[in-house]
């Protein structure tokens, strides 16, 4: 019995192996295996790398066990998303709590922003925010490279324009340490954090979204708490610092880190 497991896993490993040989020789130049590497780097940090975290929680403790019927849009993923996964944690979570007004910092191609759109109320207002191209360089705050690289297209929101769901989706433009943001404090119910991951911008746009909150009740869930240390140092010196952040935990399976207050 262990002489054909020793054989199987060999056929397993070898392939492996060579794999990843290529994959990190010759496949670092090829522009459809970086996705892949990133999603090893993501989860060998969470492996081995992350030091210290915020209190994790299940997801079926935030969504109830009965089914939750969904729609889920532009599936396909790129560079900048949040993974399948996240898609149908984030999707569960409008589901559930059926807000009357969302708010996205980070509108990056408008994947999440579509999905917002498409699982909420048929009243619900998704207002998203975006860095525009032209502003890039005139920013509160040093942008990280790669954050760079999203900002610099041609269009933000291009995955929900044309679809029957873009009438519910006001996009807005600038850059979130500055945005006047009066008009939507005290009014917004779901609140999804995604755009700048340097530090300064984290805790600027965390401490904006608390006060967008309707009555101070609703949930705020950001991205890449996990892989990115900038996110993760903010979030947690949050936690610790500001009371109103102290029930803030990670979705166990997920890059998100969330916060319902209720």
């Amino acid at each position: 019995m262990r002489v054909r497991e020793a054989i199987y896993f060999l056929s397993i490993l070898l392939p492996t192996v060579g794999a990843c040989l290529n994959l990190f020789t010759v496949g670092l130049l090829r522009r459809q295996y970086r996705g892949l590497v990133y999603n090893i780097w993501a989860l060998l940090r969470s492996q081995y790398f992350t030091r210290r975290l915020i209190a994790p929680v299940a997801l079926t403790s935030l969504v109830p066990a009965a089914e939750v019927d969904m729609r889920l849009c532009m599936q396909e993923w790129v560079m900048g998303n949040v993974s399948i996964y996240e898609l149908l944690v984030l999707v569960e979570l409008l589901r559930v709590h059926h807000p009357l007004a969302c708010f996205e910092i980070g509108t990056f191609d408008g994947r999440t922003t579509l999905n917002m759109a498409a699982n909420t109320p048929e009243e619900t207002v998704i207002y998203t925010l975006d860095l525009p191209r032209e502003q890039m360089n005139d920013t509160a705050f040093p942008l990280d490279l790669l954050d760079l690289n999203v900002v610099d297209k041609e269009i933000s929101g291009a995955r929900y324009r044309g679809r029957v769901w873009e009438r519910k989706i006001r996009q807005l433009y600038g850059d979130s340490a500055t945005f006047d943001y009066t008009p939507y404090e005290g009014k917004i119910d779901f609140i999804f954090i995604d755009g700048s991951h340097t530090y300064d911008y984290v805790v600027s746009d965390s401490l904006n979204a608390i006060n967008l909150l309707r009555n101070g009740k609703g949930i705020i869930l950001w991205h890449d708490y996990i892989t990115w240390p900038t996110v993760q140092k903010a979030i947690n010196f949050l936690h610790s610092t500001d009371r109103r952040f102290a029930n803030t935990r990670f979705i166990e399976g997920t890059e998100f880190a969330c916060l319902i207050c209720e």
